[in-house]
């Protein structure tokens, strides 16, 4: 898959990426069906129609070598066990300092990350971007929900702050909590009123690179307009552009200089994907944005 660099077993080769599916979707709250994403998503990369070529000229076959280790396998009926799984599939990679991409699934998921970094006793800051905070403490009668999100990371040991970029659905009391909390937020509206959101995204990466130990990068696809997203749990108007977030995204990871990229993208829906518009899009995304951190640990 993807261009031969993306493999269930490298024979050959050290891999020198991870890549896991995490198909769940128990906490969403609107539109269900994001745990078809991560199979959903293998199967289009299969096909022959992209090259894996960056814009600049990069071929990423040259450099990656991706090891598809499948899906975690996660419980319908039971998010907290699902959430610890996903910790136990991670942790080894986290603390081996291996680069991955975890692919999803609702954004609770991130969770279960979270714990598995405060396990593996390192602290982190966030990178989330996203139309909403996800800072409620609790959704649904539930403190897990996807809503929650950011609400439970920022309650972990190693919680070293959160900056939130493009949000624009949100409450007085989530503004507040994230305010008292160490978590800086930049709405939508002023993203797109940034002359540059490569040099933007990449200065907030190099200031972060001098403060804190640790960057993780959690991608919700609903922070792009439903025009260029269609297929996400949670759409909301007036989003950013495709190629708005392909200029932040690789600015942040082109800035992150010393660290091992870890990183997310959730809420691809494919049940709402019509044309496999937001496939295609994540597609472009992912291409681009493993480009953009070859400098850093490749």
């Amino acid at each position: 898959m993807l261009c031969g660099i993306l493999k269930r077993e490298w024979t050959d080769f050290k891999p020198n990426y991870h890549f896991l599916g995490i198909p769940l979707d128990i906490s969403s709250s609107y539109r269900n069906g994001a745990r078809y994403g991560p199979d959903s998503f293998r199967q289009i990369l299969r096909s022959e129609n992209f090259e894996c070529v960056t814009e600049g000229g990069v071929i990423l076959k040259d450099f990656y070598k991706i090891q598809d280790w499948g899906n975690i396998g996660v419980i319908p009926t039971n998010l907290r066990k699902s959430l610890q799984l996903i910790s136990e599939g991670v942790l080894d990679l986290i603390l081996n300092e291996h680069p991955f991409l975890l692919f999803g699934g609702d954004h609770s998921l991130t969770i279960g990350t979270g714990e598995a970094f405060e396990e593996a006793d390192l602290s982190i800051h966030v990178i989330y971007l996203d139309a909403h905070l996800d800072l409620y403490d609790e959704m649904m009668e539930s403190d897990l929900s996807h809503a929650c999100t950011l609400r439970r990371l920022s309650e972990i040991s190693g919680f070293q702050g959160a900056t939130v970029l493009g949000y624009r659905f949100f409450t007085k009391e989530q503004l507040s909590y994230a305010q008292n909390n160490n978590i800086n937020v930049i709405s939508t509206n002023e993203l797109i009123h940034q002359s540059d959101l490569f040099q933007f995204g990449f200065e907030i990466a190099k200031v972060l690179d001098k403060k804190v130990n640790r960057v993780y990068v959690s991608v919700d696809l609903d922070v792009l307009d439903p025009s260029y997203a269609p297929g996400v749990g949670n759409p909301v108007g007036g989003g950013i552009s495709t190629r708005e977030l392909i200029w932040l995204l690789t600015g942040i990871f082109r800035g992150l200089k010393t660290q091992i990229i870890s990183w997310d993208i959730v809420e691809y829906n494919p049940t709402y994907d019509s044309a496999e518009i937001t496939a295609f899009t994540v597609i472009k995304l992912l291409l681009e944005s493993l480009g953009a951190q070859i400098n850093n640990n490749l």
